[in-house]
């Protein structure tokens, strides 16, 4: 494997990594635009709808350039440059590495929710009340979504670093 197939590998991950941190982001900030809606105070509405919508213009870009970009990274940092050797030894493919990744991310993704998931439902349920009148019911389908995300991100991996290498 070449220096830059290594970068390349190594950019995508991290743009992964990226994306199911973000995940966690976006229900946050859904409850704060709530909360400033419900108080009726408009101006600071309007300057946190605007830093959201930049902040998520951002991220786009950054996603974009990680995960599809990645060449254009490298030339502009100029990361494969200054090595001894042009060639790590390395015997498996970008695909089968970058599906690793995403197995292993998705994987935390789903270890890391699950015990949430039961912590909720055992909460939820000593409370003997509605789940729409129980006030961390969105939190339970969020964690509960994320814990299927990382579900599929383990079984569909190879299909996911597919549709990453076709898009360069």
């Amino acid at each position: 494997m070449s220096i830059r197939t290594f970068w390349i590998i190594l950019i995508k991950i991290l743009g992964l990594i990226l994306i199911s941190q973000t995940i966690t982001i976006i229900p946050e900030w859904i409850s704060s635009i709530y909360f400033i809606y419900e108080n009726g105070d408009t101006k600071n509405l309007i300057i946190l709808i605007f830093s959201i919508l930049l902040v998520l213009f951002i991220l786009y870009l950054i996603f974009r350039f990680f995960l599809f970009k990645a060449n254009w990274i490298i030339d502009k940092l100029r990361l494969d440059k200054g090595f001894e050797n042009d060639w790590i030894e390395l015997n498996s493919s970008q695909n089968k590495i970058i599906s690793i990744a995403i197995i292993i991310i998705g994987g935390f993704m789903f270890i890391q929710n699950v015990p949430i998931i039961f912590k909720e439902f055992f909460i939820f349920f000593q409370q003997k009340i509605l789940f729409k009148d129980y006030p961390k019911s969105g939190w339970i389908i969020f964690y509960f979504c994320k814990a299927i995300m990382g579900y599929l991100l383990i079984t569909n991996s190879f299909r996911i670093a597919r549709f990453i290498d076709k898009q360069k």
